[in-house]
C-alpha cells in the first residue's frame, strides 16, 4: 500500500498538465520565466539578421500547468510623435507592430529529441495560431537556448534565440 500510495505522489504532480506531453528530465527544467539575451536569424548565404536588434528585450514563460507566453521588443523601441495612440501616423504603427512579437498558448516538451513544441493560441500577427512551433533546445543551468529552422519567400532561415533564467 505504501509503495503504491508513494507511485501516486510522484505522478500526481504531473497529472493535472492534461494532454501536455512532458518527458524526461529537461520538461520541469524549463518551467520558468527566461530573459531574452539576443534573437539572431541567419539567411541565405549565411547573412545574419536582428530583426529585434542585437540587444533585444523579451520574457519567455513555460509554467507547470503547461501553458507558454513570449513577447519580444525591438530596442529600443520605435520613436513616436506623439502619447496618444490615436495620434500615432500609418507608418509609426507599422514601426511598432514590426518591432514587436508576442504569442501565448499551451507547450509540449518532446525530451528525447530535444524539442519543445510551441502550441500557440493566440498570436500578434495571427500567423502562429493553431500550429505546432517546434523549437530544439538546449538547456544548459540557467541557459536556455531555443533554435528553429523555416522557409520564407522560397528560401532558407534558422534562427537561435539565447535566454537566461529570471530569479
Amino acid at each position: 500500500m505504501l509503495k503504491y500510495v508513494m507511485s501516486a505522489m510522484l505522478v500526481f504532480p504531473f497529472t493535472h498538465l492534461g494532454a501536455q506531453q512532458h518527458t524526461g528530465a529537461a520538461a520541469p527544467a524549463i518551467i520558468g520565466s527566461w530573459r531574452l539575451v539576443s534573437y539572431e536569424d541567419q539567411g541565405p548565404g549565411g547573412v545574419m539578421a536582428y530583426p529585434y536588434s542585437r540587444t533585444p528585450a523579451g520574457l519567455l514563460v513555460y509554467d507547470a500547468t503547461g501553458h507558454m507566453a513570449i513577447q519580444i521588443m525591438k530596442q529600443p523601441p520605435p520613436d513616436v510623435t506623439s502619447d496618444d495612440w490615436d495620434k500615432f501616423t500609418v507608418s509609426e504603427r507599422v514601426a511598432l507592430y514590426d518591432g514587436y512579437v508576442a504569442y501565448f498558448g499551451r507547450y509540449e516538451v518532446d525530451a528525447p529529441r530535444g524539442d519543445v513544441i510551441h502550441l500557440p493560441e493566440a498570436d500578434l500577427s495571427r500567423l502562429y495560431i493553431g500550429r505546432r512551433e517546434v523549437r530544439h533546445f538546449v538547456l544548459d543551468g540557467d541557459n536556455l537556448v531555443l533554435s528553429e529552422q523555416w522557409t520564407q519567400s522560397g528560401k532558407q532561415w534558422s534562427g537561435v534565440r539565447r535566454f537566461v533564467r529570471l530569479k
